[in-house]
């Protein structure tokens, strides 16, 4: 039986993956949702794990799409699990954009999915602004709306169809942990107690930005904030079931102390960060993930020729 369902027996949803969540060999997978806090998180799990924590690396050419990135278009399927696998054995976290609830990990290892969401319009300023501060080429503002490919990209994460009611049947179904961007650190706090007992969630913020001022004035102007809304229109039904019902669900599992818990959270999370086991894993990435990947790549091409 699943830790969620352990604390509380309030949920009537499916428990197929129950018995995996449990198993001790369970990874954790994080799906991370674009400008979510999901570099922080990241950092938290290279802390808990070092270079038993793995992040998503393609195993292919880019696309033909100049702008199509590993953040915008999530494509890791179980075939790209069992390669990285090859490469940490010793694997016990494995997160970035590329894992989506429909990668298929769980056939390959039995796996402990969990997300964080954040509201549709905020999250789609900074998706914008950070697309502008940091991908070469990028796009215009104009263009950017027209260039669907990351519309709906929340929805994405948990559908390959970008369907909301099907995103939420599966995050139901599979029992998913899903926090809040907006309530960060209880998201963490929950998740350590519910799902991951064995994790340090103590974080320094990673990828914040500097300058708001691209998001700011876009949440500013309601042309382009309506153009925000359409772009990301059936995250709304997604984010509105996770924050009102899902969510609230998960508070009430973890019992009456999550605000005291939290405050105590607060008080020690950067002091607790493993910068040592952060270290390790980047330079484990560096130095034996990024050249093999690199390599497969070359061979992959050579044998296409």
């Amino acid at each position: 039986m699943s830790r969620i369902r352990e604390h509380a027996e309030t949920t009537d949803q499916p428990t197929q993956r129950a018995s995996q969540l449990s198993r001790d060999d369970a990874i954790l997978a994080f799906i991370h949702v674009a400008k979510t806090g999901g570099q922080t998180v990241d950092t938290m799990l290279a802390s808990s794990f070092g270079v038993g924590h793995a992040a998503t690396i393609d195993w292919r050419d880019p696309p033909d799409d100049p702008w199509a990135v590993d953040y915008v278009v999530p494509k890791y399927d179980a075939a790209d699990f069992r390669r990285l696998k090859k490469l940490c054995p010793f694997m016990k976290s494995v997160g970035g954009h590329g894992v989506t609830l429909w990668s298929q990990l769980e056939t390959v290892q039995p796996t402990r999915y969990f997300a964080i969401l954040r509201e549709p319009i905020a999250r789609g300023a900074s998706h914008f602004q950070y697309h502008r501060q940091h991908d070469t080429p990028c796009l215009d503002w104009d263009r950017w709306v027209d260039w669907s490919v990351h519309h709906n990209h929340q929805v994405k994460m948990f559908s390959p169809t970008a369907d909301p009611e099907q995103a939420i049947r599966e995050i139901q179904a599979q029992e998913v942990f899903v926090g809040l961007t907006e309530r960060f650190d209880e998201s963490l706090v929950m998740l350590q107690k519910l799902v991951a007992p064995e994790l340090n969630i103590a974080y320094s913020r990673t990828n914040v930005a500097r300058d708001r001022s691209i998001a700011d004035s876009l949440l500013a102007d309601t042309r382009t904030r309506d153009q925000i809304k359409h772009m990301y229109r059936d995250e709304f039904a997604l984010y509105e079931f996770v924050s009102r019902e899902w969510y609230p669900r998960l508070q009430q599992a973890y019992g009456p102390t999550l605000e005291k818990d939290v405050e105590e959270f607060r008080r020690h999370r950067q002091g607790r960060l493993n910068r040592a086991n952060v270290r390790l894993n980047g330079l484990y990435r560096k130095l034996v993930i990024r050249p093999r990947a690199k390599a497969y790549r070359r061979k992959s091409r050579y044998r296409s020729e």
